[in-house]
């Protein structure tokens, strides 16, 4: 399964980036491969093993221009690659899962112009970007194939309330980090920390981690510590502020680091982790600072905070410096049992458990997933391969997928898709001529379609052809329905290595054929021939002979083939010549290229006419009953 993972500011030291990491890492190993779409990457060759990067480039003076070329670029990349499901981690239309790390734009706004000065509420109120961004959250929810991953039942209930997004288009999914990679350590090794970091080893430290100086308080946490003399802090993220923030902290006991890649030395120092935010849907650092037994200290509006206050493991607070030193007192005085339970809290958020989550979800989705297909079929005959494809066609259609099929439209498959309740669009499937190879490029910009289902070498070469001279890029898979030798050349080489993701046979001898010396190389799947069972039953052959006035006590074999050179009529007539017998009937049921050669044959034979050509017929039903033999 190959999964596009959209996120345009791709940086080592934050949350959503990590999320996105670790469970990538822990499910690259299942067979799942990941590709991160974004601006740009700071790329740990260890942390992003097997993960791919494609850069969406982004331009403008405005932010609203830049989030818009973004957008562009990215759509640009999807028509250009294959991938079974797009995961979005910006507010995108046209993706399959949207994951909500950075919570509803619509409840944010809300929230800063609460806290806002008057004539910063009027920017907010006709910002452009704060306009753009809302009315995209709108488009998307009301796309009935989008699924919403909400990391926080806090920004479910959100996304309802704004939105009303039904809750069984969201899944709630928290975010998993590697509870074996942050424990607690002991007070000795606590102490040696702190004066690692030339902070008093007797004095407790609080620890603040987030990018966003203003939404995660951290002006507020240095105003509260300011209230507290024996109280120390560790302030780790990165904000356009953090002058004004040391300026803030100046004589204090506060240590402002700025971003970090690894926060592990800090939280080994630290006693309690604190993050009076004004919204943040559900923070790592804070997770993390759970696995080490920190105590936390949060407001209510941090999706952490109901599991905090359910399993006793810290303080929830209001966002203002009182309410934040009471709390941060409160945690410094029961500090053992809050660290006992934030131990036991931290093991709910294990990415192992997490990984299986979006494992469940990805096989859900992409097997729900509606696609679109192009049936390309160059054939103007009748015959076991196009009433599969007219069967397939209706049976993905029955199942909500939208599927096309391109032939030309004086073949008999043309004639007959409405008969399957399948859209036709005709066009001629010639090898040589250039003029179809543009029919049907044109068709295939104009349907845009997931899938091109070839079914013989030449729409499969001139589909394979098309596609390189599109931006769009589907993906084609190859029907092999006939055993006959492939040319072992490289332009056919090419065709079954390059020229599709897919090949499919209806058997195990053209699949063993393909493979032999490995020649192919692309994935081969044998799905031999289905029918509808409830259809094809055994009948009353008396009946049947008499409504098809074959005679009743002759010995009746026939065969159901287009009549080609390959298929082995002409052997059936001969065969049928060496038995002599006036007692027998041979049925050829089928039409093709071979017709009259076939008829000519027949009339040498000593009973001529006990060889009966039906002809072509689209209900193969009571001769199937009638006969003896099928051959």
């Amino acid at each position: 399964m190959k999964i596009a993972i959209i996120r345009r500011k791709f940086t080592p030291f934050g949350g959503a980036e990590n999320f996105i990491l670790r469970t990538s890492l822990g499910l690259s190993s299942l067979g799942i491969k990941f590709s991160i779409i974004s601006e740009r990457w700071k790329r740990d060759v260890d942390s992003s093993k097997g993960i791919s990067w494609l850069e969406a480039k982004s331009h403008g003076f405005s932010r609203i221009a830049r989030f818009l070329s973004f957008q562009k670029s990215v759509k640009k990349i999807i028509a250009n690659n294959h991938f079974d499901l797009i995961q979005s981690h910006e507010r995108l239309t046209g993706v399959d899962i949207y994951r909500l790390g950075d919570g509803v734009h619509a409840a944010w706004v809300n929230r800063i112009k609460k806290i806002s000065p008057w004539y910063k509420k009027i920017w907010i109120n006709i910002d452009p970007y704060h306009k753009e961004i809302i009315r995209i959250e709108k488009k998307m929810s009301k796309d009935n194939n989008l699924f919403y991953v909400a990391n926080s039942d806090l920004v479910k209930n959100e996304l309802y309330e704004y939105y009303k997004v039904p809750k069984s288009r969201i899944k709630v999914i928290e975010n998993g980090i590697d509870i074996k990679a942050f424990n607690p350590i002991s007070i000795s090794k606590k102490k040696d920390s702190k004066k690692n970091l030339a902070l008093d080893p007797n004095c407790p430290v609080i620890l603040f981690v987030g990018s966003g100086f203003q939404r995660k308080g951290a002006f507020e946490l240095v105003e509260a510590i300011k209230l507290l003399p024996n109280f120390q802090a560790i302030i780790v993220g990165q904000d356009k502020k953090i002058q004004e923030l040391k300026n803030l902290a100046h004589g204090y006991n506060i240590l402002i680091t700025g971003p970090q890649d690894n926060i592990q030395k800090y939280l080994d120092a630290s006693d309690i982790f604190c993050l009076p935010s004004l919204y943040d849907s559900l923070p790592n650092a804070a997770i993390e600072a759970l696995c080490c037994g920190l105590p936390v200290v949060l407001t209510k509006d941090v999706g952490l905070a109901p599991h905090v206050k359910k399993n006793n493991a810290g303080v929830i607070c209001k966002r203002d410096k009182h309410s934040i030193a009471d709390s941060l007192v409160s945690a410094w005085d029961k500090r053992k049992i809050f660290s006992k339970n934030a131990l036991k809290l931290a093991k709910a958020f294990d990415i192992k458990i997490k990984s299986k989550e979006w494992l469940n979800l990805y096989n859900e989705l992409a097997n729900k997933k509606k696609i679109k297909v192009l049936h390309t079929e160059s054939s103007l005959g009748w015959g076991g391969q196009e009433i599969r494809v007219l069967t397939e066609a209706k049976i993905f259609s029955k199942y909500g997928h939208e599927v096309i099929v391109a032939a030309d439209k004086n073949s008999l498959i043309a004639k007959r898709a409405h008969l399957y309740e399948v859209k036709c669009e005709g066009i001629k499937l010639q090898k040589k001529r250039f003029a179809d190879l543009l029919s049907l490029r044109r068709l295939i910009k104009k349907v845009n379609p997931d899938v091109i289902s070839c079914h013989s070498s030449t729409d499969h070469w001139l589909s394979a052809i098309a596609r390189l001279t599109l931006n769009i890029k589907p993906a084609i898979v190859r029907t092999r329905h006939i055993s006959t030798q492939v040319h072992r050349n490289i332009p056919s080489k090419w065709l079954y290595n390059h020229g599709c993701e897919s090949i499919m046979t209806t058997s195990e001898s053209i699949k063993n054929d393909l493979t032999h010396d490995k020649f192919v190389r692309t994935p081969i799947t044998s799905v031999p021939t289905g029918i509808d069972t409830d259809i094809f039953v055994p009948g009353n052959k008396i009946q049947q002979r008499k409504l098809l006035k074959l005679p009743q006590k002759h010995f009746i074999f026939g065969i159901a083939a287009t009549l080609r050179s390959w298929k082995g009529h002409s052997d059936l007539i001969q065969a049928f010549n060496l038995l002599n017998n006036p007692s027998c009937t041979l049925i050829i049921i089928g039409d093709g290229p071979q017709m009259q050669n076939y008829k000519k044959l027949a009339k040498n034979s000593s009973y001529p006419d006990n060889i009966r050509f039906v002809g072509d017929t689209r209900n193969i039903v009571p001769y199937l009953q009638a006969i003896d033999c099928f051959v």
